[in-house]
């Protein structure tokens, strides 16, 4: 009897068990599925293109059906169900399918193209060199440049803060080759004609993903001059190495975006952290900090990590002022010598 009773108690404690742990995955399924709700329904607006009423019907419809799963469970499957043929449907749409017929604005109607000669150079087509007198008025040109992963000399870290927007800026990466050459390399937002960037829209699968060459005077003097952003360049502290490997994967990342064009994508996929994976020691640059996400902050991780260049006992404050690129004619006013005699870019010693 006593041994009765004792598997009688085991099985209640194990149905108790049961049923919390259903309640718990129903509660933690509902909250999930209420998040998806917006996520949703802007899927059909910006995603599938269909008319603004027919996006806010699919949000009042999601949301009714988990007021209903309040007291009937199925209810709460069919919104699954729902969701998961949206998410799926958007899943599917390729950068292929979605620009097969799109033209492209033209600061990015082309971009980096990278072929490895024979003797180990690597010839880059499509360096942009815009000629700008105002950010909608330029002379259209581009270069073909060589160079020689082997005699580069450095690579800088360039931050461009707009509306004086500390969290916020455009990151990019500056070359420094022994000739004397500087190529910037920038990830950028690939808009087809007409469309304006929207950070809504950057989430949907709308723009396509740039990865655009050019020269000082056109990526930074476009932000300084025309643009009035706050442009920094940071000096990056690695060895010869690790330049190497960085130009390498650069070039290699280009190969890939040309061969398999991908989406652009406002928090995974944009200008930084699609740049700082390229850098020596990412892993640990890139797990976990919020600073990879509000893009004008992760030069402090940068600094922290001691990848970037400093004088003894030089804080970051005082690194972050001496970097500062003032504008005026691509900068002919900046200072003449920011690390010992070397300045940070060929376009800094040339005015």
């Amino acid at each position: 009897m006593k041994n009765q009773l004792i598997r009688i108690a085991s099985v209640l404690r194990l149905r108790a068990r049961f049923r919390a742990l259903r309640k718990s995955l129903y509660w933690v399924s509902f909250v999930g599925l209420a998040l998806g709700v917006p996520w949703c329904a802007g899927a059909l607006f910006h995603a599938f293109d269909m008319p603004v009423f027919f996006a806010w019907f699919g949000f009042i419809a999601l949301l009714a059906s988990l007021a209903v799963a309040l007291f009937f469970r199925w209810a709460l499957l069919a919104t699954a169900l729902i969701e998961f043929l949206i998410t799926a449907v958007f899943c599917l749409i390729t950068p292929e399918e979605r620009f097969r017929h799109t033209l492209w604005q033209t600061p990015w109607r082309h971009t980096l193209e990278v072929n490895r000669l024979d003797d180990g150079r690597y010839e880059l087509l499509n360096v942009r060199d815009f000629v700008y007198r105002s950010e909608t008025d330029f002379d259209v040109q581009y270069r073909t440049m060589t160079v020689d992963p082997e005699k580069i000399s450095s690579i800088d870290a360039v931050f461009s803060h707009w509306d004086n927007q500390e969290g916020i800026a455009h990151s990019m990466l500056g070359m420094n080759f022994a000739d004397g050459e500087t190529v910037v390399i920038s990830l950028e937002t690939r808009l087809p004609e007409g469309a304006d960037q929207n950070g809504i829209d950057g989430l949907y699968r709308r723009y396509g993903l740039a990865m655009l060459a050019g020269t000082p005077d056109d990526f930074y003097g476009l932000r300084v001059d025309h643009r009035g952003e706050t442009l920094y360049v940071y000096r990056l502290n690695m060895d010869r190495q690790d330049l190497h490997d960085t130009v390498l994967s650069i070039f290699e990342r280009a190969a890939v975006l040309q061969r398999n064009p991908q989406f652009y994508n406002t928090l995974s996929r944009n200008c930084t952290t699609g740049l700082l994976p390229m850098l020596p020691g990412a892993v640990d640059l890139t797990s976990g900090d919020i600073r990879v996400l509000l893009n004008g902050l992760a030069v402090q991780l940068l600094f922290e990590k001691d990848m970037v260049v400093r004088r003894e006992g030089e804080s970051f404050g005082s690194i972050r002022a001496r970097s500062l690129v003032p504008g005026l004619c691509c900068g002919k006013n900046a200072p003449s010598a920011h690390y010992g005699g070397e300045s940070e870019a060929r376009w800094l010693r040339e005015h």
